[in-house]
């Protein structure tokens, strides 16, 4: 069964919207900026990825937005500070529950960072479509790897 990537990227985004908004209140565009700076550049959410998550911890009371100086300024509610706060509790408890796991996001993090290095070449659409097709071809394996795994358990 795969996962629904879109809502994994939105949960991850989720948590590094209320993570910046952790440390000050801020616009949109810091909200955006301060994530890039986090990730040396190498992740940058759109407005389009960023807005509609906005929207939600708001509705959810986690984030308010306030007018500014006729911008919009998101903070943390008490509620949106207590739900970073288990939020990186479990993030931490994940990150130290195992070395493998760890080793395994290394790996991923240092694939990430090749694929920046070169982002000039992958503008070669034969490039691109031979990475991409190597990435596609990991991840199935992956898949399968831990599927067989998984029916172990049952």
């Amino acid at each position: 069964m795969r996962m629904n990537i879109e809502r994994l990227r939105r949960g991850a985004l989720r948590f590094l919207i209320l993570d910046a908004l952790n440390k000050k209140p801020m616009h949109a565009y810091e909200i955006m900026k301060t994530i890039e700076i986090k990730f040396n550049g190498v992740y940058k959410p759109s407005p389009g990825s960023l807005y509609p998550v906005l929207k939600s911890l708001i509705k959810e009371d986690l984030v308010k937005v306030e007018i500014i100086d006729e911008k919009k300024v998101y903070s943390l509610t008490e509620k949106g500070r207590d739900a970073w706060g288990e939020a990186k509790s479990n993030m931490k408890s994940l990150f130290s529950r195992s070395v493998n796991y760890r080793k395994l996001l290394n790996s991923l993090f240092d694939i990430s960072l090749v694929l920046y290095t070169y982002r000039d070449i992958l503008t070669r659409e034969e490039t691109f479509e031979q990475i991409n097709s190597v990435l596609e071809d990991c991840r199935a394996k992956i898949e399968e790897i831990l599927g067989s795994h998984n029916s172990d358990r049952s």
